[in-house]
């Protein structure tokens, strides 16, 4: 199945639980139509500095059930490689879902813009950091010295 722009979403948690507020928001988008998670993959960090990753079947009851009925395909796409690099240099004690999620609206935008004749020739997230070193940039220019 092709899928269309997938992104690589990282959460990182203190403590060695995962909650259902997260998950909650995830299925009002996915009901919405805007996204479908592709993988997901979960990691426990001990005291001791070890990576447990886990995967969806491993999650304790209470735990899965805040993720199952998001989760509608698993591709296999992240591994338990993947996740021990991505938390390498986390503290101990910490939690973290590492999720590709297919944004369900963009392939659909690209379709319409190509029955219209057009292309997207362009189309790339700009992290947070660097819209707020932009911002910073503006307003220390707009300061009179």
């Amino acid at each position: 199945m092709p899928f269309g722009p997938v992104e690589l979403l990282v959460l990182k948690y203190t403590g060695d639980r995962f909650t259902g507020v997260p998950a909650a928001k995830v299925k009002d988008l996915i009901d919405a139509g805007f996204i479908r998670i592709i993988d997901v993959i979960f990691a426990r960090k001990g005291e001791d500095g070890e990576v447990k990753v886990l995967e969806l079947n491993d999650l304790d009851d209470d735990e899965y059930g805040h993720f199952d009925p998001i989760v509608s395909d698993i591709t296999g796409l992240l591994n338990h490689d993947d996740v021990a690099q991505l938390t390498a240099d986390w503290e101990p004690r910490t939690t973290a879902v590492v999720a590709l999620f297919e944004n369900l609206w963009a392939g659909q935008f690209r379709k319409d813009v190509a029955e219209a004749g057009g292309e997207v020739v362009l189309a790339e997230r700009i992290p947070r950091s660097v819209i707020d070193e932009l911002e910073r940039d503006r307003e220390a220019a707009a300061i009179p010295g």
